[in-house]
């Protein structure tokens, strides 16, 4: 029998796709007060087990994206959004909506700083890549010799 971590992670998150896609399935379940609904897992591993995978898991997500180069997560954040059938910018737009769900609980404030600075990044870069038409705009060009 797994772990109600080991369960949330290798069967329900390694479902969804992308790290966004991850936290913001992570923030759907997240009440922005610390608890987490999730009828399958509570059912299974009980209520408190439930919460903490989830949590952990939440923790993880979040942690990952932070360590993750930018020019990484915008492809994320595009494929994220490719599998929610929407585009990145309204995908981006409604994690910024949900941002105390987007964070797990007691997140220090460093953390949801260097978050919502990811986020501005993120969003700077597609607002580019939209004004120049194509998705690889943002791309530097060599120098002309």
């Amino acid at each position: 029998m797994k772990s109600a971590l080991e369960d949330f992670q290798s069967t329900t998150l390694a479902a969804v796709p992308g790290l966004f896609g991850k936290l913001h399935y992570l923030a759907y379940l997240h009440d922005g007060h610390g608890s987490y609904s999730h009828w399958g897992m509570q059912r299974v591993h009980g209520k408190e087990a439930a919460r903490r995978a989830i949590r952990a898991s939440h923790a993880a997500v979040l942690a990952e994206i932070l360590r993750t180069p930018l020019r990484v997560l915008v492809g994320d954040i595009d494929s994220s959004a490719v599998a929610q059938e929407t585009t990145a910018v309204e995908f981006l737009s409604s994690l910024k909506r949900r941002d105390t769900h987007a964070l797990p609980e007691k997140t220090v404030t460093v953390t949801a700083k260097h978050f919502m600075a990811v986020l501005r990044a993120l969003s700077a870069v597609l607002e580019s890549q939209m004004r120049a038409g194509r998705p690889d705009a943002s791309q530097l060009l060599p120098p002309v010799q």
